[in-house]
């Protein structure tokens, strides 16, 4: 063999020796790819800009922060490896290691050194590796940010421990040597509330100590996040419209760790899944959350102190509230992400929704580091209206939707509905709470529950339901006769069965979603997949927002057909109590574990007031709010059919500790009244017509006068008499039975003013003659229409809602007739957020 020969077969060798084959191939400039530290969330190249931050938008937090950590005892009970009091970057080393590795930010005086901060964090690290702690988010950071102020020793001595320690995880035995899981609960807490091996992984990945063993680690990102992983499982929940599967309790601040690992992935290999995705759901959860948020915007301010979420689900009542600590840590923490993502706009978004809603800074110092990584202020603000944002919003596999008056006004109605097809393993989230909600001056309407484990005793009593639905005598009292045949979601492999129609996933929900924006938004529920043979039921919501929020109301109109051999109760709850303003007679529910009464007749009344307070919070929680000025919004709710109604207000009698003490510091309150709605007579064919007035107590003291409209055996609707000359009449129809009404419709009216037809149950996209008068014009079905896709595991018969104007004087008879056929093209796309072309 010659010299040349030998001297080429030592090179390759050598290659191979000291550039070990690796399973991850960063891209070029990366961190990883360069061996550089820092590289998650702070990296060589964001230093210089990170100072900028620091030193322009935070320098007094800042100052406070560098003076905290030089101060605060190395022994702290939380300064440890893994989560501590529920955050995952509280632990004192981690900011040691941040300001170390930042450097010198103008104007920032420092009681020590940067070598010393950095060796405090490094001796903390290494010692508590040699007492056996767990490690996750803090033991990477620390390593990462003060890595180049270790020793050769140190790091070699680190690398190793944190090689073989246990990952902090609530299922697996894992570590960095041991990376292996597989997924399950990827919608709760043994995701968010664990650490993932290819998180350590990429603090250790190429520093010529461990390789090895963290490219293992790493490669997992692959398998663990992608393949219908935690990532694709989030984004499938999200698809384009936003949102997480726990909405709204423990998505308050679950969501943090699914920031910290998408972000970090994205600094250190460069490999950016907020903007290049390639996994295999269609969404982007991170991307759409912005414009989710400021969708589900409660616009009032409670107590005058603070704003929250619309409250769906089994959330505690302080989870939606932005004096929720996690819920402001992670609006702090997005911003940077999306916009070095290319996502100003969104970036933007979220300052314009931390700045509006007081969404706080971080209480203690140990919580700032979220806000500094973020750095909201960095982007201009943008508001809803800068973004021509939709006043609607249907996250489809998440099952909610929201329409709203408008993003900029206290006194901004909104209507919201769940009913999700599919159920998420988790901490209870909108997916598990069918039903309304209205919000006006404050919530009036909603789902009851104080918490997500069900504490307290507000369901224990006789009759108690909890969700705003039909429900049916003899069925299961947790889904109102609902099956449990349907499977939820829990691994990989079910969300992809899911996605693409296989398995038994999908229980019914919301099937179609019409709307013409500021004038009316239509909603078509089909529950029948979730009930036992013999039981169905559909609903379709049509809500009317007001033109002027401050003067106008808002009306939501809900049609319900039910069968069932067993009698049919709609249910809605309240916060507040209510009373009955129009019926024939009374009948007291006092007794046993609860009070209330019962309003029966025709056309019963139901008034609500949301500032009339109730029991008190415990010590040193606010008090229910008992005077008019804050909390001013009033419900009217009325009964159409049926004809002859029993309508019970009840709640427990006397609420136990968990509900008291569950209230505090919110006027939310948990939804403590129940409405039920029971017919007289027994029928297997039952329909329901309820009329909802959402109004300023202030101003609006009596329901607006309407009445049932009745089309033989085709069509039920209603006419709402116009609240004052400024505003429309309007007439609702529904076609009595579900599918398409393909005869001509025939109603007669008296009034006077302008009118706002809205004929549900129509052909889509399809040409209709509308004759009054003498007149006949000519009107196509609504184009803006979105509709549930079965994946072949069921039919969506598609229905078009045909809207039209004219002005009444007095009585005029109307006669629908279709005069073209279907249009198949499709329509136009949708109004949507996008606003990036």
């Amino acid at each position: 063999m010659t010299y040349l020969k030998k001297l080429l077969i030592q090179t390759i060798l050598a290659i191979f020796i000291f550039n070990p084959l690796l399973a991850i191939d960063p891209k070029d400039g990366s961190p990883l790819k360069n061996r550089s530290h820092p590289r998650m969330h702070l990296t060589e190249a964001s230093i210089p800009q990170m100072r900028q931050i620091l030193s322009t938008y935070f320098k007094s937090e800042y100052q406070e922060y560098v003076n905290w950590a030089a101060n605060a005892p190395d022994n702290d009970d939380y300064n440890i490896l893994h989560e501590a009091g529920h955050d995952p970057l509280r632990a004192l080393l981690i900011h040691q290691a941040f300001i170390a590795a930042v450097g010198t930010v103008p104007g920032i005086s420092y009681p020590i050194s940067f070598e010393q901060y950095a060796q405090r964090a490094i001796n903390r690290l290494n010692s508590r590796l040699s007492s056996g702690d767990e490690v996750a988010y803090a033991a990477a950071l620390a390593y990462d940010w003060s890595f180049n102020f270790m020793t050769e020793s140190e790091r070699s001595t680190i690398a190793g421990k944190m090689r073989t320690a246990k990952v902090a995880h609530k299922v697996f035995d894992i570590s960095v040597a041991n990376p292996q899981l597989d997924p399950e609960q990827m919608f709760s807490s043994k995701y968010y509330e664990t650490a993932q091996p290819w998180y350590i992984g990429l603090a250790l990945w190429g520093d010529g100590y461990v390789d090895a063993d963290a490219d293992k680690a790493v490669d997992t990102f692959y398998d663990d996040m992608l393949n219908w992983g935690y990532l694709d499982a989030k984004n499938f929940v999200a698809g384009n419209s936003g949102g997480f599967s726990e909405w709204v309790g423990y998505s308050s601040w679950h969501p943090r760790t699914h920031m910290l690992n998408v972000d970090a992935w994205r600094t250190a290999t460069g490999e950016n899944y907020v903007t290049d995705l390639q996994g295999e759901a269609n969404g982007n959860a991170l991307l759409n959350y912005p414009a989710f948020m400021v969708t589900a915007m409660d616009p009032h301010k409670y107590f005058n102190q603070h704003y929250s979420y619309v409250r769906h689900g089994g959330a505690e009542t302080t989870d939606p509230s932005f004096e929720h600590r996690s819920m402001l840590e992670q609006m702090h923490f997005l911003p940077r992400m999306l916009a070095e993502s290319g996502y100003a706009d969104e970036a933007g978004l979220l300052r314009h929704i931390i700045e509006t809603y007081d969404v706080g800074f971080p209480t203690y110092p140990h919580f700032y580091l979220w806000a500094f990584l973020g750095a909201y202020q960095s982007n201009p603000s943008k508001s809803p209206a800068d973004l021509n944002l939709p006043k609607s919003r249907w996250t489809k596999n998440l099952g909610t939707f929201f329409a709203r008056t408008g993003f900029g006004n206290p006194a901004d109605g909104v209507f919201s509905a769940a009913h999700s097809h599919f159920r998420f393993d988790g901490h209870k989230g909108s997916d598990d709470f069918p039903g309304f909600t209205l919000a006006k001056f404050g919530t009036l309407v909603n789902t009851r529950n104080v918490a997500h484990r069900g504490y307290g005793n507000l369901n224990d009593y006789t009759g108690a339901r909890q969700y705003n639905e039909v429900y049916f005598e003899g069925g299961n009292e947790e889904f109102g006769g609902q099956t449990q045949s349907h499977k939820s979601m829990d691994e990989p492999h079910e969300v992809q069965d899911a996605a693409n129609g296989a398995g038994d996933y999908d229980w019914g929900g919301f099937e179609q979603i019409s709307r013409k924006e500021d004038y009316f938004y239509h909603g078509r529920v089909n529950n029948n997949r979730g009930f036992e043979s013999g039981v169905s039921h559909t609903r379709e919501y049509v809500w009317l927002p007001g033109s002027d929020p401050e003067n106008d109301s808002d009306f939501l109109v809900v049609y319900d057909r039910t069968t069932s051999s067993s009698d049919p109760e709609w249910v809605y709850h309240v916060p507040w109590e209510p009373s009955g303003v129009s019926y024939t007679s009374t009948e007291s529910m006092d007794g046993g574990s609860r009070v209330g009464d019962a309003y029966i007749g025709s056309n019963v009344i139901i008034k609500e007031l949301n500032s009339l307070g109730g029991p008190r919070d415990n010590d040193g929680g606010n008090q229910d709010y008992t005077g008019g000025g804050v909390a001013h919004g009033v419900l009217f709710a009325k009964t159409l059919l049926p004809d002859q109604a029993r309508v019970e207000a009840t709640r427990v009698s006397s609420f136990d500790s968990d509900v008291i003490k569950r209230q505090h510091h919110l006027a939310i309150k948990s939804h403590r009244w129940q409405i039920s709605v029971k017919p007289t007579d027994s029928q297997t064919n039952q329909k329901f017509l309820n009329i909802m007035q959402t109004a300023d107590a202030n101003k609006v003291t009596s329901m607006a006068a309407n009445e049932l409209i009745t089309v033989g055996s085709a069509m039920h609707g209603v006419f709402v008499t116009r609240e004052n000359s400024s505003r429309p009449n309007y007439v609702v129809m529904f076609n009595q039975s579900e599918g398409v009404n393909t005869n001509v419709v025939t109603y007669s009216i008296d009034g006077n003013g302008s009118t706002r037809h809205i004929i549900t149950g129509l052909e889509p996209y399809t040409t209709y003659d509308i004759t009054y008068g003498g007149n006949t014009i000519s009107k196509i079905t609504e184009p803006d229409m979105q509709f549930w896709d079965y994946k072949g595991v069921d039919t969506n018969t598609k229905t078009g809602v045909l809207y039209f104007e004219n002005t009444l004087s007095g009585n005029a008879t109307f006669m629908i007739t279709k005069s073209g056929e279907q249009d198949e093209t499709p329509p136009g796309k949708t109004t949507g957020f996008n606003i990036k072309p």
